[in-house]
């Protein structure tokens, strides 16, 4: 069904503009109106990865006048069978600015904005503001909690997914949306176990997902901006690309309106979906945005002070031990995730221990910190970035995976 438009129209068409989205201006939904309303849109993806790569080409195509584009990361060949915004010649680029040359030289009619940095409770607030609508498609917990926060708190719609083997997801949230707005917390209300914590990295993904779920989540971005369609909001988009089959989950807000308490409903149990196999952080209104994380410089320094007797923690591997024979930093003990919170990770790392963790590529190790806080540990932080960045930083004669 129709719903308010969510960018007013820009300026009329040019001519080129006219040739080159002719066969959208065709549909009725769109027409002349929708594609001003489409060139005057400014849009924040967040994650240049297996999900950014579909959604990003797709904006472009359909002639959305400004895109933003925030990622930390560098292109590696590993990244190409789903990342299909990057060719062999973008390996140890940027991905941001990679991808943002891409997508201008598919579409010279746009703006596009690389923003070549993590989002951080520093930055978050400050780019989220400049743009319309924000479109999450990272793999990290604390990335994906900092984006929807930082969109409901400034009335931003967001949309969100997910993939992991052969599964994906897609809905949007918006706190300004019908039934009294829904949230990330609506459809994920705790947080999820050690062993719902892989990631595409861990677990494998198959690409074509990516790119069946990026497409969705482009068309619910497209459908906001315009005004056509019946959005994702409070009903989530499970498919399966094993069995072929998309199926829907209806959700809704868990607190609603004090003008509507009798419309109140429970937050969607998500036991027995596929839902579990995508866990996001949860999120409340009064979350702060704020890291708690180690730079490899920061842990250098720390290491070389707990050598000099002046510092004292417990730096922990958490990934698997097939990862940890190819490389560790010295003076870490390997307790793999799935084991945080037995016994025998106790002898290595007390509660009352100040604790550093890591992982690949800081994705794991960002989720098994609020694991161990929510579970007894009182000093824990993560290496930002993983083994990954130290290698890179520190140790460059170290092998890299």
């Amino acid at each position: 069904m129709p719903h308010v438009p969510l960018v007013s129209p820009g300026p009329p068409l040019t001519a080129d503009q006219r040739q080159r989205y002719a066969r959208q201006l065709a549909l009725e939904q769109i027409g002349d109106l929708g594609q001003r309303r489409l060139a005057a849109a400014r849009v924040l993806m967040v994650g240049a990865g297996g999900l950014g790569s579909p959604v990003l080409t797709a904006l472009a195509a359909a002639g959305v006048g400004t895109i933003g584009i925030v990622d930390s990361d560098s292109v590696e060949v590993s990244n190409l069978h789903r990342q299909t915004i990057y060719t062999m010649a973008d390996l140890t680029q940027p991905k941001a600015e990679a991808a943002a040359a891409a997508l201008r030289a598919r579409n010279p009619l746009i703006q596009v904005v690389a923003h070549q940095t993590r989002l951080t409770a520093a930055n978050v607030l400050s780019l989220v503001d400049d743009y319309d609508i924000v479109v999450d498609g990272t793999d990290n917990f604390a990335t994906r909690h900092l984006a929807h926060d930082a969109a409901a708190q400034l009335h931003k719609p967001y949309v969100w997914g997910s993939v992991l083997r052969f599964d994906g997801l897609v809905t949007t949230f918006w706190v300004d949306g019908p039934h009294g707005g829904t949230r990330l917390e609506d459809l994920f209300p705790s947080t999820p176990g050690a062993d719902e914590a892989e990631t595409c990295a861990v677990a494998g993904v198959l690409g074509s997902v990516c790119a069946g779920i990026g497409a969705m989540m482009a068309s619910e971005t497209l459908k906001l901006i315009v005004g056509f369609g019946e959005p994702l909001f409070g009903r989530l988009l499970v498919h399966d690309g094993l069995d072929a089959s998309w199926r829907e989950v209806s959700y809704r807000a868990a607190h609603t309106p004090a003008s509507a308490p009798d419309a109140a409903q429970q937050p969607v149990d998500t036991s027995h979906s596929q839902v579990h196999t995508h866990p996001a952080p949860v999120a409340t209104a009064a979350a702060p945005l704020t890291p708690d994380e180690v730079t490899s410089a920061e842990l250098a320094g720390l290491l070389a002070d707990r050598q000099a007797g002046s510092a004292d923690f417990v730096l922990v591997d958490i990934r698997e031990p097939w990862e940890r024979e190819i490389v560790a930093i010295d003076g870490s003990a390997l307790v793999p995730m799935a084991q945080l919170l037995t016994d025998q990770a106790r002898t290595v790392m007390e509660p009352d221990d100040r604790v550093i963790l890591y992982c690949h590529h800081g994705t794991r190790s960002e989720y098994a910190r609020g694991v161990l806080r929510d579970n007894g540990w009182s000093n824990v932080t993560h290496l930002a970035g993983g083994i990954d960045d130290w290698v890179r930083h520190i140790e460059p004669a170290k092998p890299r995976y």
